[in-house]
């Protein structure tokens, strides 16, 4: 799993001057999230269902940093997956975060995924978008996790 982990860090890595930093930080994220709940190789629907549940508790904190959870999609597959929406509502400047963050600093999940968003709506907004108009912010709890940005073309 760490030779996976690092090739895939290492290919992320190269492409950080093509995409920023705001990729890159939201991919180590939620690789240390997998890291510091669950262990990759006993991912479990009943874990996959934990972490899930403490991801819909926070989703009124999620919100006052400018994040509506807007849909949940659940893969029963094996290994399980679930994908959280998320639409930026509103703007929050980074010392409204920081202040949120600080608030409920006993939430380590809250700080990674609030990270997560800032990062990952950092990135878009380094993007030409020409037509397209920011849509959402998907994140994937799975193996391996995944930030996916989407653009709509209005």
């Amino acid at each position: 799993m760490k030779k996976v982990l690092d090739t895939v860090k290492n290919a992320l890595a190269e492409t950080t001057g093509l995409f920023g930093e705001g990729y890159d930080n939201a991919t180590q994220l939620l690789k240390d999230t997998l890291t510091n709940f669950y262990d990759v190789k006993n991912l479990t629907k009943e874990k996959l269902v934990t972490l899930a549940n403490d991801l819909i508790a926070l989703s009124p904190i999620i919100e006052e940093a400018g994040f509506r959870t807007k849909e949940i999609n659940v893969g029963v597959t094996i290994p399980p997956r679930i994908v959280f929406h998320f639409e930026k509502f509103r703007e929050t400047s980074r010392e409204e975060i920081d202040a949120l963050l600080k608030r409920n600093s006993d939430k380590h999940l809250l700080k990674v995924i609030i990270n997560t968003l800032v990062s990952a709506d950092d990135f878009q907004k380094k993007l030409t978008l020409g037509r397209f108009v920011f849509g959402e912010i998907d994140i994937e709890v799975g193996v391996p996790p995944v930030v996916n940005v989407k653009l709509l073309n209005p």
